[in-house]
């Protein structure tokens, strides 16, 4: 199970104290140097960002959005949508802004996901049944509470429930990695995880042992190491991998899922979308309820949906 990182330790009491009297002092400091000088502007009030109300964005505006001048090719309008979305600059809490490869690939695999959603594919179908009443294991049904405060209704099987479903691991994502596809092993686990079978790998930090939860998981790791096109040129624009990130554990099968969720991001995201659907404790973002929901999401990832379900050859493309 990834765990969340800690990222500062607040500081003492003691410690804000001094910090206090250095800043008073300073400040005083500065006040007799400048006597006879026009005193600066004061700056204006600071810029808050709230999270959309349900309904904010409109059909209309999801059209709009679509609509966008695309760049050339299918995949091209993708990353258009994608590009165009607020929610490329919006500062996710503890996590700060996306790279920007992290929201247009994700568009890129949902309109690949959809796409097999329409042909019937099994995956697909199973991460977009409706909410099954499991919180135990159904991650929607675990956050049916946020969805429905945000709008987003699961009751029924199909497109927007898998739209929804994408909503949450593009938030997961960013607690988990911060949208960066090449994660390797949370070094800050204890005990550390550093097996084929715990070590946890790419965007969402799953492990090799997830793949219990469905026989549907495995299937898909076999998919894709036969077929391993996961759009990784796209989620390495704003990332640069480290030596250590790319670094693997353990021996067998265990080695190759890691490897493969590093540089085949679509599987990495498939492969925790079923996961998400079945075996939701695998991650400790969606146990806490700490991955966000964004309103922002399920606009960019609508605009998407219109552009595969009017664009010719958009299926061929993202396959």
């Amino acid at each position: 199970m990834a765990k969340q990182r800690s990222r500062s330790k607040p500081k003492s009491s003691k410690a804000k104290s001094k910090s206090k009297v250095k800043t008073k002092t300073k400040a005083k400091t500065k006040k007799s140097k400048t006597v006879g000088r026009k005193p600066k502007p004061k700056p204006g009030p600071k810029t808050v960002i709230t999270a959309p109300r349900p309904g904010l964005f409109s059909a209309a505006a999801t059209v709009a959005m679509a609509a966008v001048a695309p760049l050339p090719g299918p995949i091209g309008q993708i990353i258009q949508i994608a590009s165009a979305s607020p929610i490329i600059h919006f500062n996710w809490p503890q996590r700060g802004t996306a790279p920007p490869g992290y929201m247009k690939g994700m568009a890129l695999v949902y309109a690949r996901v959809y796409c097999k959603l329409k042909a019937g594919d099994d995956a697909a179908t199973a991460m977009a049944q409706a909410n099954s009443g499991d919180n135990a294991n159904d991650a929607l049904a675990w956050y049916s509470q946020q969805f429905a405060a945000v709008g987003m209704s699961n009751n029924s099987s199909g497109a927007d429930t898998l739209r929804h479903l994408f909503v949450l691991m593009i938030g997961l994502g960013m607690r988990e990695s911060s949208g960066r596809y090449c994660e390797g092993l949370d070094r800050h686990a204890n005990p550390l995880n550093d097996t084929a079978e715990k070590a946890e790998a790419g965007m969402f930090q799953t492990s090799y042992n997830a793949r219990t939860a469905s026989p549907l998981m495995p299937g898909l790791f076999s998919q894709y190491a036969a077929n391993p096109s996961g759009f990784v040129n796209v989620f390495r624009e704003g990332v640069t991998a480290k030596p250590r990130d790319l670094e693997n554990f353990g021996t067998g099968p265990g080695v190759e899922f890691q490897k493969l969720s590093k540089e085949c991001p679509a599987f990495a995201a498939e492969f925790a979308a079923v996961g998400l659907r079945f075996k939701r404790g695998h991650w400790g973002p969606i146990n806490n309820r700490a991955a966000q929901l964004r309103p922002e999401c399920d606009v960019m990832l609508r605009a998407v949906q219109s552009a595969v379900d009017t664009t010719a050859g958009m299926c061929a493309a993202v396959q």
